[in-house]
């Protein structure tokens, strides 16, 4: 499944990282907040450990064992599934910052969190819609942008750094995959031309794309 979704990324953005998330993939609790500093977050289920010195970037990604086993028992790929729709978008999530840390520190390129959780808010959307219109799930297709972008909560543990930064990626994210649904029911060609640009361009850059587009029809 990790594979699956991994691949599907690389598809849609045409960014093929050339290393297989698997292989960084750790799902022991205790080793993830060892490696974290005993980072709060690792408690989510979901985590990308990055440490970088002058000889690279070294990168683990958390994921609860409970969580994989979880969509293992039905796997989403194949048949999604309501109840299945948190765990899947943390794993998802999870695949995104790898691959977009990888991507960009392959080209030298640094990033702000915002822009990391931003691209990651994208990427659960697009990616949970592209299996939902493979299953023709109708009522999935329909929902799935106030499930992800209104029917929420953020965790109580956040601090405000923390909080206003997940605020406004959600927010940001919402406006530009508001305006995609038609779109990529209709013909998901044209809607990769314009996720690819936005995948390599700098976070204002971003910003301002959605600033100009988000108000045009959904």
């Amino acid at each position: 499944m990790l594979g699956r979704l991994q691949r599907q990324l690389n598809d849609t953005y045409q960014a093929d990282i050339g290393h297989d998330v698997r292989d960084y993939l750790i799902t022991d609790p205790t080793l993830a907040k060892a490696l974290s500093g005993d980072n709060t977050l690792t408690s989510s289920g979901e985590t990308l450990l990055v440490s970088e010195d002058e000889d690279g970037l070294a990168l683990s990604l958390y994921l609860e064992d409970e969580i994989l086993s979880r969509l293992k028992s039905g796997d989403p790929t194949r048949e999604l599934r309501e109840e299945q729709l948190d765990d899947l978008c943390k794993v998802i999530e999870g695949v995104s910052h790898f691959n977009y840390v990888v991507w960009r520190a392959a080209r030298d390129q640094r990033m702000t969190l915002l822009e990391l959780e931003l691209q990651a808010e994208v990427d659960k959307y697009v990616s949970t819609m592209q299996l939902a219109l493979e299953q023709r799930d109708n009522d999935m297709v329909h929902a799935l942008h106030s499930r992800l972008f209104d029917n929420f909560r953020f965790r109580d543990d956040l601090d405000q750094e923390q909080l206003e930064r997940y605020r406004a990626a959600s927010e940001y994210a919402a406006r530009f995959c508001r305006r995609l649904r038609r779109r990529l029911v209709q013909n998901g060609d044209t809607v990769l031309e314009e996720l690819r640009r936005f995948y390599r361009m700098p976070l204002g850059d971003k910003i301002s794309h959605i600033h100009s587009r988000s108000w045009g029809s959904a």
